[in-house]
This record gives structure tokens, sequence and C-alpha cells, in this order.
């Protein structure tokens, strides 16, 4: 180190180096090296780290769509318990989004529940899915579902 005028020194040279662990002054001549669990710690404090987590929770990425959908919630005997409409908001290979959920009770079963869906679009026309619950989304009035089936429906129920 360069122990002359201050005004000769590099920046790096005339500041102290606080330790990101301990927030305590760091000697020049005695480096702190890092264990492994103080760098995790550490990244776990970056943001960088929760949009990682929260970027591949998901199998698969999900694209936004706007599909309505003819929507039956059947009981695991097989009974259809409501039926009702939604949209569907955002799909996936995997899983979707269904939004403005309105069915004739008003909610949803008690005990284990699957969703048959008939998507009512004319792009989408006689496509069907069967999706069990997986979350229900409050704020869009709706239940995200991961899908166990997709079929083909060859009857017209309109």
């Amino acid at each position: 180190m360069h122990k002359g005028n201050p005004d000769e020194l590099r920046p790096s040279q005339r500041m102290a180096r606080i330790s990101a662990r301990t927030g305590k002054p760091v000697d020049a001549q005695t480096p702190e090296v890092a264990k492994k669990s103080d760098v995790f710690k550490a990244a776990e404090r970056a943001a960088e780290f929760f949009d990682h987590l929260r970027v591949h929770y998901r199998e698969t990425r999900r694209t936004d769509v706007e599909i309505p959908a003819q929507l039956k919630v059947i009981l695991k005997d097989g009974t259809v318990y409501d039926a009702g409409t939604a949209t569907v908001l955002n799909i996936s290979p995997s899983g979707a989004l269904l939004g403005r959920v309105k069915l004739a009770k008003g909610g949803y079963p008690t005990a284990p529940f699957k969703l048959e869906l008939l998507l009512d679009n004319a792009d989408y026309q006689g496509i069907g899915i069967e999706a069990r619950p997986v979350r229900f989304e409050f704020e869009k009035g709706g239940i995200g579902v991961k899908f166990d089936e997709i079929f083909v429906s060859t009857q017209d129920e309109g």
C-alpha cells in the first residue's frame, strides 16, 4: 500500500473496505475469505435471486390469452357438482389460469374435484380439457389448473 500524500492515493486506497458479511472494516493486509455459506446468504438477499426463483417455479412458461370456455365442476365419483363459464387468461402445455369464473352455485365443493373445460371460441371449437385445481386466484376471480387430459369433442353441445 502506498504511504504518501493522500491526494496521490487511488480511491480504493483512500477508502476503508467493509465486509459484506459482518459490516466491519476489513484490514487490507489480511483479506477476509468468504465461506460458501456466506456467499449463499448474500445471494439470498439479492433481488436477482428472487427473480430467478419467480421465473423458474413453473414447469413451462405461460402465454396470455382470452379464450371463453364452458366449465363443469366434477366430483371424484363423476357427478357434476356445478356448471358455468370461465375465461382462460393464460395457458401453457401443462396448465392454465381460469378467470372470471361464474358458477351457478357460486363456489367450489369442499370435496376433491376436477374441472372439465370446453373451449368456446371458433379457433378452438371442440377442444376440451380435464384438469385438477392447483391454486385459487382471488384477484382475478379464478383458479389455476394443471392439465390431466386434453381431448377433442366430436359432439355439438350448443
